[in-house]
Formats: C-alpha cells, sequence, structure tokens
C-alpha cells in the first residue's frame, strides 16, 4: 500500500506546481501607469518598461508572475484618473 501512495503524492505535488503560460492579453496604457488586460480585468504592470515598445491597443502574448506590490515608483507624473486593477504584475516574458 505504501508503495502505491508514494508515486501518487509525488505526481499530485507536481502537477500542482506553478507553471508559466503564456497567456494572450492586450496592453493599456495611459496617465496612471501601464497595464495587461484579460477577460475584461486590468492588471498593473510595475516594469512597464517591458512594454515600452508597445503601443496603447496591442495584443500580445505575455508570461507574468504576480506580486504584492511594485518595488520603484514607477512614474513620477501626477495623474487625476483613477484606474481599478486586480493587482499588481511583472512581465517576464512578452511578444
Amino acid at each position: 500500500m505504501k508503495n502505491i501512495i508514494f508515486p501518487i503524492l509525488l505526481l499530485t505535488a507536481l502537477a500542482s506546481c506553478d507553471k508559466d503560460t503564456e497567456q494572450n492579453a492586450v496592453v493599456i496604457k495611459d496617465c496612471t501607469g501601464s497595464y495587461i488586460r484579460q477577460d475584461s480585468s486590468d492588471y498593473f504592470i510595475c516594469n512597464d518598461e517591458s512594454v515600452a515598445n508597445f503601443e496603447n491597443g496591442s495584443e500580445v502574448s505575455v508570461i507574468y508572475k504576480t506580486v504584492e506590490s511594485c518595488e520603484e515608483s514607477v512614474s513620477w507624473a501626477i495623474c487625476l484618473m483613477g484606474h481599478l486593477s486586480e493587482g499588481s504584475i511583472e512581465i517576464t516574458e512578452i511578444k
């Protein structure tokens, strides 16, 4: 019985590991910063230099990780606009 349980636990542990998967998104840029939009949800991009070469509205394939907050202030500009987001991300790959 123990010989069966260990392989099952090992397979379960490996299957539950975080996997970076490429996802389709749209780049959104405004005076509050840069975002990616997926399924009507916007995510604030901490490393917005990763989307510097993409225009607002560009469709992209992206891999990212969720972060608690951005390490440093991304923009020093004053903006009176608000932009709701589902959280902050760091892009690891974009095309």
